[in-house]
């Protein structure tokens, strides 16, 4: 019996919500703030074996219920020396849930440039960062579940006069705490893996669109598949 809760949990974390802010390789400029928001929908969560609908329906987390879209505020500032910090709040609700209709949490980072190439096209920029989020999810009345998040993104853009198509990949590792103040369910903890392929308007910040894949690296083909957008503008 505990072993079929411990998978039950787990199911119950194969979530659609990244703890990865949409940005680009590049830091923001030393004394400048970015700020913005992004909106990311799911449009597959499971095995491609098991056919379209088997996918579409996987990214329900039953018996959670059916995902909403996932809000985002960001908000960045230049630290000079090829490094930036970052903090952002994500929200997000899901429809006929028994236990956990929303979600708020906050997630906080660090960014630095490794690499930074000009050339007679364009600059080629390698960064990496950790970062570090928690999310309360429930609904009025009953206990709030919690989770906690680290992890390491990597980054590798290429930079235009106008634009930064940004390359990523990031490791995580997720803690969930099922009822945690009031519940002896143990504490469920997995990993994440993530791809992503982002285009970002620059000079000034603008819009950004960008394709991301989530999933558990031990069965990694029943991930999930996101599109997100965004947009952010520069002050100061």
């Amino acid at each position: 019996m505990k072993r079929l809760v411990h998978v039950a949990l787990l199911a119950l974390t194969a979530g659609c919500a990244t703890v990865v802010p949409m940005q680009t390789a590049s830091v923001v400029e030393r004394g400048r703030f970015r700020a913005g928001g992004s909106l990311s929908a799911a449009g597959y969560c499971g095995d491609p074996s098991g056919g379209l609908l088997l996918g579409m329906t996987r990214c329900t987390e039953y018996p959670d219920g059916i995902p909403l879209p996932e809000l985002r505020a960001n908000a960045r500032y230049g630290l000079g020396a090829g490094f930036d910090v970052g903090l952002s709040a994500q929200a997000q609700g899901q429809l006929i849930a028994p236990e956990r209709i929303f979600q708020f949490g906050l997630t906080a980072d660090v960014k630095g440039e490794l690499l930074r190439i000009p050339t007679d096209g364009p600059t080629h920029i390698v960064s990496t960062g950790l970062l570090g989020g928690a999310a309360l999810s429930g609904r009025f009345g009953l206990p709030l579940w919690a989770q906690l998040e680290w992890g390491v993104p990597l980054f590798y853009g290429l930079q235009f006069s106008r634009w930064e198509v940004v390359v990523g990949a990031s490791v995580s590792q997720r803690l969930l705490l099922p009822r945690f103040a009031t519940s002896s369910l143990p504490p469920v903890d997995s990993v994440r893996a993530g791809l992503t392929l982002g285009l970002f308007r620059r000079n000034p910040a603008s819009w950004a669109l960008q394709l991301s894949y989530l999933s558990d690296p031990a069965r990694f083909s029943t991930g999930t598949i996101q599109l997100q957008f965004g947009w952010f503008f520069d002050l100061g």
